[in-house]
């Protein structure tokens, strides 16, 4: 099965699980491309919405992985029973305060599983904010560009209770600590794009005469010198 670059870029970073959840599954890719390459052996693929679901249950019954693959309708992870003992699980393609919600109500599950991989469309540095105070450690960061749009995939797992909570710099909430760190050649295309666009604003804005146009001014300022720093990180 082909997948997406997004999508991809999720399967290729889920390690051997015997059981997977994939929450918000939409019809199926991913957990049906994960079973056919043998990384994991049982997946549970749910969704809130009965017609993709409904598609799912009909890719999976194409690809003859009906033993393999359980479908569930389910509001985030409510489906979801800790006897289930899922090792892995994703959540992808949806705003990251509803990635939090989610993770906030199913936290229980999600506090059993030893892996999770995330990819929130918004709100991306809340979420990094968020999941560090709620007692999750991010392990890695990646970025994959898809059909000109940019996606973050963050690695979580449950931290330990004891260990202080990391104090993210601006810059690591906006881009990430672990992608910084590599050097991820996404990210350096990711700050170029902001940069630009960032300075766009900038220009249009530095006339302004209106406070609310003033406070824009300076808040794409910042912005900006962040980009800025972040790119002469990559380059160093």
């Amino acid at each position: 099965m082909t997948l997406s670059k997004r999508l991809q870029a999720v399967a290729d970073r889920i390690p051997p699980s015997t059981t997977y959840a994939d929450i918000g599954c939409d019809h199926g890719y991913l957990p049906i491309a994960l079973v056919l390459s043998g990384t994991v052996k049982h997946a549970i693929a749910m969704d809130l919405r009965k017609g993709p679901l409904e598609r799912a249950r009909e890719h999976v019954a194409e690809n003859g992985l009906e033993d393999q693959i359980e479908l569930r309708l389910s509001d985030g992870a409510d489906a979801l029973k800790i006897e289930d003992r899922v090792e892995t699980i994703t959540v992808t393609g949806m705003g990251g305060r509803l990635l939090l919600r989610i993770m906030e109500r199913g936290s229980a599950i999600f506090r059993s599983a030893r892996d999770i991989f995330v990819s929130p469309q918004s709100d991306i540095p809340l979420v990094r904010k968020k999941v560090l105070e709620t007692g999750y450690a991010i392990v890695d960061e990646s970025m994959v560009e898809d059909a000109g749009k940019y996606y973050v995939i963050l690695h979580l797992q449950p931290a330990d209770p004891v260990a202080p909570i990391p104090d993210l710099s601006k810059a690591e909430l906006l881009y990430g600590a672990c992608l910084r760190t590599k050097k991820d050649p996404v990210l350096y295309e990711f700050l170029l794009a902001e940069q630009k666009q960032t300075m766009k604003i900038c220009e249009a804005l530095e006339n302004a005469s209106t406070k609310a146009a003033q406070a824009a001014y300076k808040r794409a300022k910042e912005k900006l010198n962040v980009i800025e720093s972040a790119l002469y990180e990559q380059k160093k």
